[in-house]
């Protein structure tokens, strides 16, 4: 019986790519990928790493998933429960919390895979380098503080810790996820990503370290997941031998993966590097392995196909919340709303549309639907789910096709004001199948922000609907900050998006926990790569080492579900 291929996950945050990887079996049930440690600085986004490793564990075992689930139905935590002590103390064993950069962070690193890491067999390191610095927001802001020197900002560096574990251990495979941010950032006027390729393809001259195992001082090639003729270094075809061809800036981009043609659920455009040890690339085709490590493309994957079924809710008001006094709101505002819409004109929302728009806040707020909630932290309201398709299966996690527990699913509490602009917007975008516009599609007074500069165009997307037809827009950290970006389509609930169906939308299972107030959760499922790209990738990775057959999690069923799915409502 083969071993699992050992993981090693750097900046994990709550464990995206590790899911991923992890969640690939072979034929027998067996994990094709094992992580052996996983490491994340911030607290909650640990807790969620470690309560995850713990699932897995139990899941391997033979004890069964009640445990698990008796937890998130707010029953006692695993670690508090008799026999399951070892459990829990090897999963807090992988998903080790440490802050990489600093001298305690790394030596502890560094002890732990001296001691278990082994480095004569197969072995990948995944992860994500803090991006901050990176991204074109993070940017924008940085050059707004006057005492902001980009040398000294050591985010712009911590990929060297990363580069210093495939320096000393060498991995077979590297799987490294960014920004697309990084292809443009720079340090003074060098490209910061040229650099990062240069290292990463020749780690001994980067570092000065001297690597161990099978792949001592081996240097890397470093392919894309998108476009086959993209990789690095690339061989000039020519008769002189060793003349590499520099990458213009334009092939660069095809380091960038766009998870809507890989049937994610979201437009999430991301950098994802996969480097391969020379010693395997060596023997090889490089043309034809950078064809293998192709993900496939699919059909996309609608917003509205995986909202659809889940508990409707209702937002809350921030003050003095019940379901009269939200209901009395909703009918208050949709009055004001439809009646100032019919009266004032606009250049760019038709008088046909804000008819139809008029007509459906009415009917909205004179027939609200019965028996919408809040939602609580622990929701253990049965609730079944066909598990029809691959990707319904893929989200029932361990519950077997059905889904029991909605955790992680509870509305926020909004000002009335707010209210009034996300049942707006929401009608707005079932009637002309659109998101608003900013001050140009929201016009009326009464919905105007106090935002001194809300009608001079620079905040086109400060109130934007997850359309239901088609693939939502990027799942940010920026959604713990208000949901304004992230209305959810169904105007009777009247809300933003929860973490749950965020998560939904990064294509976390249903029973993936997290930890951490709900601000905390947000963050994390935002920063989050989506486990069921993780696992495509994975599977490219387990072809190129070789192995078991592998139980595909999404196949030809799946390429009707783009079609066959967009028109349910949300």
């Amino acid at each position: 019986m083969s071993k699992p291929i050992q993981i090693v996950d750097l900046f994990a945050g709550p464990g995206g790519l590790g899911e991923g990887f992890n969640s690939l079996r072979d034929t027998s049930g067996r994990r094709v990928f094992k992580t052996l440690v996983s490491v994340e600085k911030e607290t909650s986004a640990h807790r969620t790493l470690t309560l995850r490793a713990f699932y897995r564990l139990l899941q391997d075992s033979p004890l069964g998933m009640e445990p698990y689930f008796a937890y998130l139905r707010g029953d006692t935590h695993p670690s508090q429960i008799e026999g399951l002590e070892p459990l829990w103390q090897q999963a807090e064993r992988e998903a080790l919390q440490l802050e990489l950069g600093g001298e305690e962070g790394n030596q502890a690193l560094d002890e732990r895979l001296d001691n278990e890491l082994d480095t004569d067999r197969d072995w990948v390191l995944i992860g994500g380098p803090p991006c901050q610095a990176y991204s074109v927001v993070g940017r924008a802001r940085n050059r707004g503080n006057k005492g902001y020197v980009p040398e000294e900002d050591k985010r712009h560096f911590l990929y060297r810790e990363y580069l210093g574990v495939i320096a000393r251990y060498r991995p077979s495979v590297f799987v490294m996820e960014n920004v697309k941010g990084i292809l443009t950032s720079k340090i003074g006027k060098e490209r910061i990503f040229r650099q990062i390729l240069k290292d990463l393809e020749d780690p001994t001259v980067a570092t000065q370290v001297e690597g161990k195992g099978v792949g001592r001082n081996q240097q890397y090639t470093i392919y894309s997941l998108s476009d086959p003729d993209v990789y690095y270094p690339k061989q000039e075809r020519q008769l002189i031998p060793g003349i590499v061809s520099e990458l213009s800036d334009e092939e660069l981009s095809g380091f960038v993966v766009k998870s809507e043609e890989h049937g994610i659920p979201q437009t999430r455009h991301r950098v994802i590097l996969v480097g391969v040890r020379n010693d395997i690339v060596d023997g090889q085709d490089s043309d034809s392995l950078a064809k293998s490590l192709l993900l496939d493309i699919e059909k996309e994957v609608s917003a509205g196909a995986v909202l659809f079924g889940m508990p409707k809710l209702r937002s809350g008001l921030s003050r003095y919340d019940s379901d009269e006094s939200w209901y009395a709101s909703i009918r208050r505002v949709a009055e004001k709303i439809a009646g100032e819409l019919i009266e004032t004109g606009s250049e760019s929302v038709s008088y046909e549309e804000r008819y139809h728009i008029s007509e459906r806040l009415l009917d909205v707020s004179s027939e609200p639907k019965p028996g919408l909630k809040r939602g609580r932290k622990h929701d253990s309201t049965y609730v079944m789910v066909e598990s029809a398709t691959e990707l319904e299966r893929w989200y029932s996690g361990a519950q077997k096709g059905s889904v029991r527990h909605w955790v992680n699913h509870d509305a926020r509490g909004h000002m009335e004001e707010d209210l009034a602009r996300y049942l707006y917007c929401s009608v707005f975008a079932e009637v002309t199948q659109r998101s608003p516009i900013g001050a140009r599609d929201i016009y009326l007074k009464s919905l105007s922000p106090m935002h001194v500069n809300w009608r001079s165009g620079k905040f086109a997307d400060r109130f934007k609907v997850v359309v239901s037809h088609a693939p939502s827009k990027t799942i940010t950290s920026h959604i713990s900050k208000d949901g304004h970006y992230y209305i959810h389509p169904d105007p009777y609930q009247c809300r933003s998006l929860t973490v749950r169906e965020a998560a939904r939308l990064q294509t976390f299972p249903d029973d993936y926990y997290f930890e951490g107030n709900r601000t905390e959760q947000y963050v994390q499922v935002g920063n989050a790569v989506p486990p069921l790209l993780a696992v495509k990738i994975a599977e490219k990775v387990r072809n190129l080492l070789g192995g078991s057959d592998v139980i595909s999690f999404i196949g030809e069923s799946e390429k009707e579900l783009g079609e066959s799915s967009q028109a349910q409502p949300a």
